[in-house]
């Protein structure tokens, strides 16, 4: 199994301080583009990560995300942390994943925080594969992609 930021095959290597962000669940923000070429973005309270490293966010309410996903899978994500100063975006692609070990373990994470909350069912998890990594956090290197 990979370590920290490391990836395997030709996939993005994702930056420690994005696997730091997301490891314990942080809210996101996801840019998607409709058919007709207009913007949605929708946040998101379920952005982590799971073992393998990849970028997933549980899809319960989102429709409009959901029908813009399965026409164009390119995704934009916004994280910020405003207490460390820390912002990125990250650029890939999604999948819609609705059964199966990475669905199951989603919604075994959300379930208890969907009872407490009276949260619907998850429809579908989002695999996000990351292309690219972006800082966007104030100084010198915003703007700069992350390597």
């Amino acid at each position: 199994m990979p370590q920290s930021g490391e990836r395997e095959g030709d996939v993005k290597k994702l930056p420690d301080q994005l696997l730091d962000l997301l490891w314990g669940g942080h809210n996101i923000w996801v840019a998607t583009v409709a058919p007709d070429g207009m913007p949605n973005v929708s946040i998101k309270g379920s952005g982590a990560l799971l073992d393998d490293g990849q970028l997933y966010f549980a899809d319960m309410f989102s429709h409009k995300t959901r029908e813009n996903l399965e026409h164009d899978p390119r995704v934009a994500v916004g994280i910020h942390d405003p207490e460390r100063k820390i912002a990125m975006q990250v650029k890939g692609r999604a999948e819609l994943i609705d059964h199966g070990e990475v669905f199951d373990q989603v919604s075994e994470r959300l379930s208890k925080l969907s009872d407490k909350l009276s949260l619907p069912p998850v429809k579908y998890v989002v695999r996000i594969e990351v292309e690219s990594v972006w800082d966007m956090g104030p100084g010198p290197h915003a703007g700069a992609e992350i390597d």
